[in-house]
């Protein structure tokens, strides 16, 4: 090819560089100049939007999203060509490691877009595809405020849809769930890029939140092996634990009584996994949906210590024997009646519960003395443990847990040097060579050099000099020299 050639082929691929990356700052700018209402806040950069920057690039330049930019110019036009196109989550296509994929490329699309609640809420519950909502997730980890992030991601921390992460097919599938709590958890490498690292305060939060979820989620399954509990927990009007928390109140069991059974997803109508349960508390007369995990038989989560409200062990013994001879199906078959709040509204808010500042919860950390003087008093004479009972551990013993797995991830990191494949011949010939240049070119050392390496340099040193060739022997070499030159050219 003539030079000329490849100056004009130089200058066609930064013509389209050039062009792709001005298709990208036009559709920025549409994002930022977009009226919709009730939009997302993006947290960081709305231009990078924390991704890599190889990454980034070659996004840009992949005619992929060239297209996705000029054709898809809303929210509805976007989630079909998620539907139709994206097969695996990895940020790389499969077999490539320069080739980003079509579940990136739309991401990003979207991102440019930007995205209202409404959208991000029909994302996250969109029934047609997981990987509608993989994007919605990815969506919130790259862009959304780490302050608010926690009320869109609770409700979906455990769910059981199934969904292709990796790009190799043969790689079995994981669950929402698994995806969610592998996006927050406290490695940011993902599958060859990096996440956006959170504050440092806040993903510790966000992880104390996800030790209590699985802590919740372990005891939703045992009481799911339990007949005798699950039985009676399906009678209405008996007496349990459930938990409650918010804002300033952390979570600590209190005691309640079961109102209805909910068995069935009012928004899709479809069975539940585990039953949740209308519950009332019968000190302050709110009532809530509890899930299955955030409930407890009568006087098994405390150590010899009643929980407020006092249901003694002698009436919950015969509240128990009573309610096990009535009929086991009542309150539990009415599947239709459903639950008429989602899990993310139901905590979210809590202005609609009529609580008064004086009603006896743990307050703030941060709160008058005068306060924290009452409400010892009251918890003297109750008998209630300041941090709830031993089912639930307290929050500083969470964060102790925290901390303690980020240090097993580092020292497991550390050490993964010994868990890997031996060498083969070559490499380690390879690293040889690659050490002794190293140490032929190494600085010198204050350290004397073992015995042995003295002997062996005075060894060198006494060892004589090579012989110098004689004028005979050198015309003879020269006259070999130039037969082969005359011969071969």
């Amino acid at each position: 090819m003539s030079r000329s050639a490849l100056w004009r082929q130089e200058s066609n691929v930064k013509g389209r560089q050039r062009e792709a990356e001005e298709l990208f700052e036009r559709a920025v700018e549409e994002g930022r100049n977009t009226r919709q209402k009730n939009l997302l806040k993006l947290w960081g950069p709305d231009d990078s939007f924390h991704f890599n920057p190889m990454l980034l690039q070659n996004i840009i330049k992949s005619n992929y999203f060239q297209k996705c930019c000029r054709d898809i110019t809303d929210w509805n036009t976007l989630v079909d060509e998620i539907y139709y196109q994206v097969k695996h989550l990895q940020p790389w296509a499969a077999g490539s490691n320069k080739e980003p994929s079509t579940a990136f490329c739309l991401l990003l699309r979207l991102l440019t877009l930007r995205c209202t609640e409404k959208q991000m809420q029909l994302l996250l519950d969109h029934s047609d595809s997981p990987y509608i909502r993989a994007i919605g997730f990815l969506y919130l980890r790259y862009a959304g405020d780490p302050k608010t992030v926690w009320n869109w991601i609770e409700p979906y921390v455990y769910d059981e849809e199934p969904v292709q992460v990796e790009a190799s097919a043969s790689k079995r599938k994981e669950t929402i769930g698994d995806f969610v709590r592998m996006l927050y958890g406290n490695r940011n490498n993902y599958h060859g890029t990096l996440l956006p690292r959170l504050p440092i305060q806040i993903e510790r939060e966000i992880q104390v939140k996800l030790l209590q979820a699985e802590k919740i989620e372990q005891r939703a399954q045992k009481h799911l092996t339990d007949r005798k509990t699950m039985d009676y927990f399906k009678k209405l009007g008996s007496k349990c634990q459930a938990l409650y928390g918010d804002e300033e109140n952390p979570l600590t069991w209190y005691d309640a009584v079961i109102d209805r059974v909910v068995t069935t997803n009012e928004k899709t109508m479809e069975p539940l996994r585990a039953p949740k349960f209308v519950v009332h508390f019968p000190e302050y007369g709110n009532t809530e949906t509890v899930s299955l995990g955030e409930m407890e038989m009568p006087g098994r989560n405390t150590d010899d210590a009643p929980v407020r409200g006092g249901f003694s062990e002698r009436e919950n013994d015969r509240n128990y024997s009573r309610d096990s001879r009535r009929d086991s199906g009542r309150g539990y078959s009415g599947g239709g009646r459903g639950y008429n709040d989602s899990s993310r509204d139901s905590r979210g808010s809590r202005d609609d519960r009529g609580y008064r500042d004086d009603r006896g919860y743990r307050g703030n950390r941060d709160t008058s003395s005068r306060r924290d003087d009452d409400r010892w008093e009251r918890d003297r004479g109750s008998g209630r443990p300041r941090h709830g009972g031993a089912g639930m551990p307290s929050e500083d013993d969470l964060y102790e847990e925290v901390r303690r797995r980020e240090r097993d991830t580092v020292a497991a990191s550390s050490r993964s040097q010994y868990s890997r494949r031996p060498p083969t011949a070559k490499e380690s010939l390879s690293k040889h060579h690659y050490r002794e240049s190293e140490r032929e070119y190494a600085p010198p050392t204050h350290r004397a050099p073992p015995r042995d390496a003295q002997q062996r340099s005075v060894k060198e040193s006494e060892a004589p000099a090579p012989r110098k060739r004689s004028p005979e022997e050198i015309q003879a070499i020269q006259a070999k020299k130039r037969k082969l030159m005359a011969k071969y050219g």
